[in-house]
């Protein structure tokens, strides 16, 4: 009915602004993703995987990151390049074969989309272990790192390497 439900276990302090605000990322992100895939479709892109049903994930995830924080994107987080201030019109250029990535990883705090499915759990496992030895996680200024990576990744080697590494 379009009614925010409470949960006493669950809750958090949001103002409707804030609600609007997260809505407004999603509806924009799916947005984007309907012009990319027409484009694909025309031949415009030589690939595109699409993240429909996956935006409240991705916006949520990325809106929740601080600007020390990285991500590292598998080829579908575009949601969470829009959380990280990235033209969306670079993503569209990797996927059209124009550039490797426009975007500073380390300004945007965002690295470079991964193609080859669950290797960005590697790479985020050890941008992670360098954070930890670098004593830059912990407390409220430290940082963190998140990868993102669906079912059908866990049976690649990359992602089962990631997990060792980070336990």
């Amino acid at each position: 009915e379009g009614q925010r439900v409470t949960h006493p276990d669950f809750d958090i302090d949001i103002t409707e602004t804030q609600l609007r605000d997260l809505y407004r990322d999603m509806v924009l992100v799916r947005r984007f993703n309907r012009e990319a895939t027409a484009l694909q479709r025309q031949g415009q892109l030589g690939l595109w995987v699409p993240l429909l049903g996956q935006e409240a994930a991705q916006i949520g995830a990325g809106r929740a990151m601080r600007p020390q924080d990285m991500a590292f994107p598998g080829y579908r987080e575009h949601g969470i390049a829009w959380c990280r201030d990235i033209d969306l019109t670079q993503v569209l250029g990797l996927y059209r074969g124009a550039h490797h990535g426009e975007w500073d990883p380390n300004v945007k705090g965002c690295h470079l989309y991964t193609i080859v499915i669950g290797n960005q759990c590697l790479n985020a496992a050890g941008y992670a272990m360098g954070q930890r030895v670098q004593n830059r996680v912990g407390d409220d200024d430290g940082e963190a790192t998140i990868t993102f990576f669906g079912g059908v990744s866990t049976s690649q080697g990359d992602v089962r390497e990631a997990m060792v590494w980070a336990s």
